[in-house]
């Protein structure tokens, strides 16, 4: 459960992006591991937004502890509800996106209910709902 909700008026965050764009990128390219380094040591604005809220008395150990307990009870209570729900239809895995399904949708939503059908052992169609 979440106790404060913090609005901070007038209060900039400078945040730097520690890693690369994406699996294609190479951030050492345009900037020095040091410079990754002490971002992420010295200057994370996680860390800073922590010290400013703590000292500013809005957040505290004990209400670290208490959140940390009350999430994770949370977020495992949750995850067992959702377990024992039924997973969705298979076709949710190619309808999700488009409105209408496209030729080559069509066809691979055919050839999984192919190998359903002939590896029923393997997929357990039952945990799906139909």
């Amino acid at each position: 459960m979440i106790k404060y909700i913090i609005i901070l008026p007038n209060f900039n965050i400078h945040i730097i992006r520690v890693s690369h764009h994406s699996t294609s990128d190479d951030s050492s390219a345009y900037r020095s591991k040091k410079e990754v380094e002490d971002w992420s040591s010295r200057d994370n604005p996680i860390s800073r937004l922590r010290k400013y809220i703590e000292h500013n008395g809005w957040w505290t150990s004990a209400d670290e502890s208490s959140t940390k307990i009350e999430t994770r009870s949370a977020v495992l209570k949750a995850l067992t509800e959702a377990e024992m729900l039924k997973k969705p239809q298979i076709e949710n895995l190619y309808t999700d996106v488009y409105d209408e399904l496209t030729s080559n949708l069509k066809e691979q939503l055919l050839e999984t209910k192919k190998l359903i059908d002939k590896y029923p052992d393997y997929y357990k169609i039952n945990d799906f709902e139909r």
